[in-house]
């Protein structure tokens, strides 16, 4: 065998084992970038629908941004103006022509402007508003504007651009569409200034990119590891072979021709530990998902390898590659360097210690070992202790995100936040009860190419559950107000005072608050901007009332007993006493598994009992009819709930149809019926006015109905008679009155909860002898609907508007006509906190946060993960310092044998070993403690440790300290027992031979002088 393949292909245990240190480590580094590139997949794919429609960037001058707008980009010229209540608003200044030109451009409406004055999303009527700009004072006429154009937030007027040049600019927007090839942008297209007006998916990729970073630092420790690994092993390997290196080198062999053999031998360890590394990364994730899947923990991850993991793992195998060359011609440069005659077979330097008087001296003088271990026990343990702090500075961020302290609702089933909708008036209803609660929506934003949380919420409300505290400034005292992070607030470089820009998450939007406070919270807190609900709700696509989720700081515990509650009662508040009274109970169960559960409803005496099977977190409704007792009043019971059903004769008449106002000289259309709905024919109707001597009496015809003519203004009476039975209404008469229609609103159930889905019924009669077109605003109950309706002559029009789920209490419903009320109704909404509690404890919001959540779908249990990932670390750095222990005592075996010679027992050889060790190892832990530190600080300090917008602030808290210094001495004495245990057990006469041979141990010379 040729000396070259010798000293390439001829490997020892050592070498072996120096493959599966390697082999673990870029298992882990494999592994983890797999692991870290499925979740920012199943992240982005979660916002993948939410793709950008463009950007938007603000410049201080009109001038500065219509130099700066590309061919396609839309400038929208922008003053500042107050309003006399001392409120200010913005004025975007846009052309009709440059909002259609936009429009074809891309996917995103822009308001047109109106002819003359300006237009408003809140408002509902025409009128007039002074405002004071920086140059003028105008008085103008503001039209109402639809709230459909959400682009343009709808309490900043939109006018023409010479309105905003007499108020005076204060800047602009340029407004750019998607795919232009307009602007600044890097090589996602995420654009490197400004927002992007739709940034859900935008967020995730820029996240992606954070998360990348910090794992690229991973791989950069991985790599020392790896170098310092196979430095080691290559320096046993070297000193096994100086006696062969010394007689190449006389017979000619060329220093550089040994300096590339054996760096090309560490080369190929290396390789072929990088080569089962990546088996290791593959397989281990698989293996760990689908136990997950098996054993039932969350977890929708799939693992695999793609393109953005190639992009990481091609890099980190190359690096190490040449980190492994490097460190191999490291290893050999000083015994190939100096000439043959000073390589020697000689191994062990001269260990005789002076007797020392100091005692500190004597602590850390090492018995066997030398301090040539030091600096590559430092570089191992800097790796690993770095580990530690980055792994409990990402748990300090994360704990509050997964704590189970307190309660998150969300929409039940919802696989994330941002899918789920809860009414915020949970929130009112739980503080009602004296139970902190804040209503909140998430926004993923992206400003100047980086990740932006913001959060839409009531800062005190926010305030009471996250523990912050105002550091700067003041509480937001208005919608166009917002608070900053402290650590956001050095990430972004904002402070108190600055205009901020922020794009729509789920949807295409743009707002522009003002900055008027930073406060501190913990974990990721206090990495976001806290801006108004109806801001959030304009950046978001949330329904007015709703939001994402609702968090409390006060564990929500299931209601006791019985996981069934009652959701709503109805049930008409009259009926004939013929007819059986439908009663309708809607029932959920908020429970895990399916149950039966009965329900009984009481009216007077009578009483009805029916079973109920509910599958687990399901609702169902069911229909109980109960027989009327005699006409009156009778009580309806259902559980502790109690309300008062008017029982009428069958034969009791009423008159439908008549108006409470009439116009002079009118004659309305009404129908006389029973309150069973059969129509009374020959029913005489008498018209009464004070005012005239002489009544006016018609009769109704077969169908029930009758033309009432009315005469001059004032109150009329109308007696309608049908044999004993009489009905009397009073109707006013007057000149202003108009033709309106005859409108009912009907509340649905009528005995809502908070959890009930409310609706509104409209019924609308036209009694007039003419076709009435109206528009009608229902406004009340959270609800402000509009609705244009045409209703022929005697013809009857129901309409039905959802209301949702409303708060507990009293509440009223206005139908207006033509600027008149119509219709009117109260109603109060059933429910406390017990319901809140129920849908809580019910598997929808029980402990954590709704984001928490999300992270453990995503991860599984995060705890275990950033155990698992510390475990890994520890093992990694176990090969790495056995590996320099092997090579120090390697160093020192004949020092050993002579100690096992003269009669010492295994067990004291270990002693030393592992006393010698633990001396290094505090210095090393010392001093890898303070290095990683510092390459944590500075890294901080350059915004490497930022993902997803959230700054991972180092934690160096007693514990973390603490278990810091006891991992690193653990890995230390467990490296060093190890290669003590192996080297103790083999024979003195082997160990002393082995220290001065020139040959490879367990080999002998073949005459050519390379084994």
């Amino acid at each position: 065998m040729g000396y070259r393949r010798a000293l390439l292909t001829r490997w020892s245990r050592r070498d072996k084992l120096a493959i599966l240190v390697i082999a673990v480590t870029v298992g882990f580094l494999t592994g983890t970038t797999i692991v870290v590139a499925a979740v920012s997949t199943q992240t982005t794919s979660i916002a993948a629908e939410y793709g950008t429609d463009g950007t938007a960037v603000h410049y201080d001058s009109v001038a500065g941004a219509r130099d700066a707008a590309g061919e396609n980009a839309l400038v929208i010229p922008m003053a500042t103006v107050e309003l006399p209540n001392g409120k200010t608003r913005y004025v975007a200044g846009i052309s009709k022509q440059q909002a259609s030109a936009f429009k074809t451009d891309s996917d995103v409406s822009i308001p047109a402007p109106p002819p003359a004055g300006v237009s408003s999303g809140t408002r509902t009527a025409k009128g007039k508003q002074r405002l004071v700009g920086d140059r003028e004072t105008l008085t103008v006429a503001v039209t109402p504007r639809t709230s459909g154009e959400q682009l343009i937030p709808s309490d900043w007027y939109v006018t023409q651009s010479d309105t905003v040049r007499k108020l005076g600019a204060s800047g602009a927007y340029v407004i750019t569409p998607a795919d232009s090839g307009n602007g600044e942008a890097n090589d996602d297209g995420i654009p490197s200034r400004g927002v992007t007006l739709r940034s859900a998916l935008a967020f995730f990729v820029t996240g992606t990119r954070q998360l990348l970073a910090v794992l690229t630092l991973t791989a950069v420790g991985g790599t020392v590891l790896v170098g310092v690994t196979i430095y080691s092993v290559m320096k046993m390997t070297v000193r096994d072979r100086r006696q062969s290196i010394r007689v190449l080198r006389s017979t000619g062999c060329r220093p550089r021709t040994v300096l590339s053999l054996f760096a090309l031998r560490a080369g190929l360890l290396t390789a072929i530990g990088i080569g089962v590394g990546y088996a290791l990364g593959i397989i281990l994730p698989n293996v760990a998902v689908n136990a997950a899947v098996s054993l039932g923990l969350p977890t929708s991850l799939s693992v695999h390898v793609t393109r953005l993991v190639l992009t990481v793992l091609v890099p980190l195998y190359v690096g190490t590659l040449l980190v492994a060359l490097v460190a191999g011609a490291i290893a050999v440069w000083p015994t190939v360097s100096p000439p043959p005659a000073r390589v020697t077979g000689e191994l062990e330097r001269d260990q005789t210690r002076k007797p020392t008087q100091s005692r500190f001296r004597r602590l850390f003088t090492l018995q066997l070992l030398d301090w040539r271990a030091l600096a590559p026990s430092v570089a191992t343990l800097t790796v690993f202790i770095t580990v530690i702090l980055l792994m409990a500075s990402i748990a300090s961020v994360m704990t509050p995100l997964m704590s189970a302290q307190g309660t998150t609702i969300t929409k039940p089933g919802a696989p994330h936040p941002m899918a789920s909708t809860v009414p915020g008036r949970y929130a009112d209803a739980l503080r009602e009860k004296g139970i902190p609660a804040s209503a909140e929506i998430f926004l993923f934003t992206v400003r100047n190419g980086q990740p932006v949380v913001a959060r839409g919420v009531n800062y005190s409300a926010f305030a009471s559950v996250s523990n912050a505290t105002l550091e700067r400034g003041r509480p937001p005292q208005s919608e166009n107000e917002a608070v900053v992070g402290a650590d956001l607030a050095r990430t972004a470089e904002v402070d108190i005072g600055d205009d901020i820009t922020l794009g729509g998450s789920t949807q295409s939007g743009l707002a522009r608050v003002h900055i008027v406070g930073t406060y501190t919270a913990p974990g990721p807190y206090d990495d976001q901007f806290l801006v108004s609900l109806p801001v959030a709700r304009q950046l978001s696509a949330r329904s007015n009332g709703s939001v994402h989720v609702v968090r409390t700081s006060k564990r929500l515990e299931g209601h006791p007993g019985t996981p069934v509650e009652r959701i709503d009662v109805s049930a008409p508040p009259r009926i004939e006493a013929t007819r059986r009274l439908p009663v309708t109970i809607r029932l959920r169960n908020f429970g895990d598994e399916p149950v039966t559960h009965n329900v009984t409803a009481r009216l007077g005496d009578a009483s009805k009992t029916v079973s109920v099977h509910l599958d687990s977190g399901s609702q169902r409704a069911v229909t109980v009819h109960l027989p009327t007792p005699e006409p009156g009043t009778a009580k309806l019971g259902v559980g502790n709930e109690t309300r008062s059903i008017t029982v009428l004769s069958p034969d009791a008449i009423q008159i439908r149809g008549l108006p409470e106002a009439v116009p002079p000289n009118s004659t309305p259309r009404v129908r006389v019926s029973t309150v069973a709905g059969a129509p009374v024919k020959n029913a005489s109707v008498r018209v009464s006015t004070p005012r005239n001597s002489s009544d006016t009496t018609v009769r109704t015809d077969g169908n029930g109905s009758v033309g009432i003519p009315f005469g001059a203004a004032g109150n009329s009476t109308v007696r309608v008679t049908a044999g004993n039975r009489t009905i009397t209404h009073t109707v006013h008469v007057s000149g202003s009155a108009s033709r309106t229609l005859v409108a009912s609103v009907e509340v649905r159930p009528t005995s809502p909860s908070l959890l009930t889905q409310t609706r509104a019924r409209l019924r609308l009669f036209n009694p007039w002898n003419q076709t009435l077109d109206r528009d009608l605003r229902l406004s009340g109950g959270g609800a402000d609907v509009r609705r244009t309706v045409s209703v022929a002559s005697g013809d009857t029009v129901v309409k039905t508007v959802r209301l949702g789920q409303q708060t507990p209490g009293s509440h009223s419903l206005s139908l207006v006509s033509g600027g008149k009320p119509i219709a009117s109704t109260s109603y109060t909404v059933s429910g406390d906190d017990r319901l809140v509690t129920a849908y809580a404890g019910g598997g929808d919001g029980a402990g954590g946060t709704g984001i928490g959540r999300a992270l453990t779908t995503a991860f599984g249990n995060l705890q275990l993960l950033l155990v698992v990932l510390v475990s890994l670390a520890g093992l990694m750095t176990v090969g790495s310092t056995t590996a320099v222990f092997a090579q120090a005592v390697h160093a020192r075996q004949r020092a050993i044998g002579v100690y096992r010679a003269t009669g010492a027992w295994p067990t004291r050889v270990l002693r030393l070993v592992v006393g010698d060790a633990l001396r290094i190892g505090v210095v090393a832990v010392g001093g890898a403690l303070v290095f990683g530190t510092g390459a944590l600080f500075v890294l901080d300090r350059l915004n490497y440790l930022v993902v997803y917008g959230v700054r991972i602030s180092t934690t160096l808290t007693p514990g973390v300290v603490v278990g810091s210094v006891l991992g690193g001495l653990t890995v230390m004495l467990l490296s060093a027992g190890l290669v003590a245990a192996l080297f103790s057990r083999r024979q003195p006469a082997r160990l002393v031979k082995q220290s001065v041979g020139a040959t490879e141990p367990g080999r002998s010379s073949d005459g050519r002088g390379v084994q």
